[in-house]
């Protein structure tokens, strides 16, 4: 049987926890409503900043010819494609990241890699920094911040803000229904329910992870227990993936060696450089590396790193071997043809299998560690 939907354009709000009132006039009722609303760019730290008219990663994409120099504000995955996206068109690009690293939910070897590639291909780079003021003048615009214990200023054709997102819930008087906010976010549980249960949300307006995969389970995981709550499964976390797209590639899936610390799990880890493989030599793209995360006793992988060529989708062969728990041994053991990008997951894999076999104690001049 066909679905029938009826789609209106028009904005909405919430008049009470079961109906809407639309920019038509019109309204409507439900017995069941899911908020999928999006984000939208973060409002900019400083009051000044706001007036310098600057570039998002909306309007950017708009421009009908390049500046012939840029300052980009973040370090996020949006700041860093951006970044190198202009840098390779020829436009002097300064990027000032207010944390100590870039991409700081991925582990700091990640981040170093992307750090060096862009030094080395002359963006100006400048981590770990305090913005103070900006201004703008004479067609150009400034950008004041402490860095190093010291004020510095840079200045450029152009400003990108990359600082991050916010759920985009201000405009929908969510309050009227009875929705809980925090910081904008709609607060769900593991169903996407809201804390008024037949109100659902799924997609970045629940501001945990922006992404378009995830965003597409948990409108599944809500439509699912709309049906059929009895017997619909909570949303799964564990292969949460995120690929960003700079060359070398940056991606992860499942546990990081950050959250390992945070959540207090033990894990054995063990990388190898992309400098090494043959295949990625002899496409001379030896910058980055993999590396896998494992459980210390069992041997199940718990996650996995890649930095390097087409990092987005060799990911997906840990995303793989993680949905259905296969330990390092399963994965070293598993064929790979030669030579390709893939085999490079055999040698950490390899050498996590045989510390696992020794009981897990690390031997001298091994790559592998156990953290506690």
């Amino acid at each position: 049987a066909l679905l029938h939907v009826d789609f209106v354009r028009a904005h909405a709000v919430f008049q009470d926890p079961h109906t809407l009132l639309l920019s038509n006039g019109e309204k409507i009722t439900a017995s069941h409503f899911i908020l999928a609303t999006g984000s939208k760019v973060a409002p900019a730290p400083l009051p000044h900043l706001k007036k310098l008219n600057y570039l998002t990663s909306d309007s950017a994409l708009a421009l009908s010819e390049l500046p012939e120099s840029l300052i980009v504000l973040g370090g996020g995955a949006v700041a860093v494609e951006f970044a190198q996206f202009f840098a390779r068109f020829g436009v002097a690009v300064t990027l000032i990241q207010r944390s100590a690293r870039l991409l700081h939910e991925f582990d700091d070897d990640a981040a170093e890699t992307l750090e060096n590639v862009f030094r080395r291909e002359g963006i100006n780079l400048f981590t770990g920094t305090q913005l103070l003021d900006s201004s703008a003048a004479n067609g150009f615009k400034e950008i004041r911040f402490r860095h190093a214990a010291q004020e510095r200023t840079v200045s450029a054709r152009e400003v990108f803000f990359a600082l991050g997102r916010v759920p985009n819930t201000s405009g929908l008087e969510l309050d009227k229904a009875g929705v809980l906010l925090e910081n904008g976010r709609v607060l769900t549980n593991h169903f996407l329910q809201t804390n008024v249960p037949h109100i659902y949300a799924a997609g970045d307006c629940t501001g945990r992870h922006e992404i378009v995969h995830i965003a597409i389970q948990q409108a599944e995981t809500a439509a699912r227990h709309i049906a059929a709550p009895s017997s619909t499964q909570p949303i799964d976390y564990r292969l949460l993936c995120e690929v960003i797209f700079t060359e070398p590639q940056a991606a992860a899936v499942g546990l990081t060696e950050k959250k390992a610390h945070v959540k207090n799990i033990p894990y054995l880890t063990a990388s190898y450089p992309f400098s090494e493989h043959g295949k990625s030599m002899i496409m001379e793209a030896r910058d980055g590396f993999v590396k896998l995360l494992a459980a210390p006793g069992t041997g199940e992988i718990l996650g996995a790193s890649c930095v390097g060529p087409f990092a987005g989708e060799l990911i997906h062969e840990i995303v793989a071997a993680m949905y259905k728990r296969m330990t390092v041994t399963d994965l070293a053991a598993m064929p790979h043809y030669h030579p390709t990008l893939a085999e490079i997951w055999t040698y950490p894999a390899e050498e996590l299998a045989d510390l696992i076999q020794q009981g897990g104690a690390t031997t001298p001049g091994s790559e592998s560690t156990l953290i506690v």
